[in-house]
Order: C-alpha cells, then structure tokens, then sequence
C-alpha cells in the first residue's frame, strides 16, 4: 500500500465525526461535520478550525442549527492560514459553509445563508437557473 491513502480523509479514520456544539468548540482534524446551536441560555459561540497544516487535503461542513443576531456563531482560525480574511459570522438557521484545507489556507468552497458569510464570497449573484446545454460555443 502506498503512503498516498495516508493522506485520504476516509482511510483509517472515522470519515463522518459529527460534532453539535452550543458552546465555544475547539475543533479537531476528525470533525468534519458541525451543527452548531445558540440562543439565549447558550449565548454567541466560537468555533476554531484545527490547524491548517493538520487538515490538508479535509473539506468540514458547518450548517448552522440555531442564532441570531445577538446569539452567533463564529467560525475562526488559528492564525495560521494564509489570506484569511475576517472570521465567519453565522446569525440565522440555516447559514451554511464547506471549507477545503490545501494546507496553508482554507478554501471556502460554499456559502449560503445570511449576509457577509465570507467577505469577498458571495452567494446573491449566483444564477437562480441553469445554463442551457445546447448553447452554441463562443469564439
């Protein structure tokens, strides 16, 4: 067996760790899928994302279960990741995002949910319908 499969996310690891927090979560390389929850008993929550260089090559999906403006939950760093913008602020149910790790930064690679989900990555100018398939190609 080669060193490639070390590397997969699926080999000698539990591929679907699912993590619920409704509190601040420091997150490990096997929490892959977080649903986090806030409100008024449990207050805004940080999630911290595990090192970069750790999760090379791991996508993590977040959907947000429950908050609000006041009661959020942020999604953030280790300061190690290159070009990381502003920490990701989720304020409704239903916010949404998969982050890819190359290593040296992280990639956000959906988004869905309330505004400023990520600073620069936008969702509101997605097209609402699909491009035909029997378009001529452009020249």
């Amino acid at each position: 067996m080669g060193n490639e499969q070390n590397e997969a996310q699926q080999y000698r690891e539990c591929p679907d760790k699912f993590v619920s927090p409704n509190a601040s979560y420091q997150m490990t390389t096997r929490d892959y899928i977080m649903r986090p929850f806030t409100d008024a008993f449990s207050g805004a929550i940080v999630l911290t994302l595990p090192p970069v260089a750790e999760a090379r090559g791991r996508f993590y999906s977040f959907l947000c279960r429950g908050a609000d403006a006041v009661n959020t939950v942020t999604i953030t760093d280790h300061n190690d990741s290159e070009c990381w913008q502003d920490d990701i602020v989720f304020d409704g149910r239903c916010d949404r995002i998969l982050l890819y790790s190359d290593g040296l930064t992280w990639h956000p690679l959906c988004c869905g949910g309330g505004p400023g989900d990520w600073p620069g990555f936008s969702t509101t100018n997605a097209p609402d319908t699909v491009a035909p398939t029997t378009a001529e190609p452009q020249v």
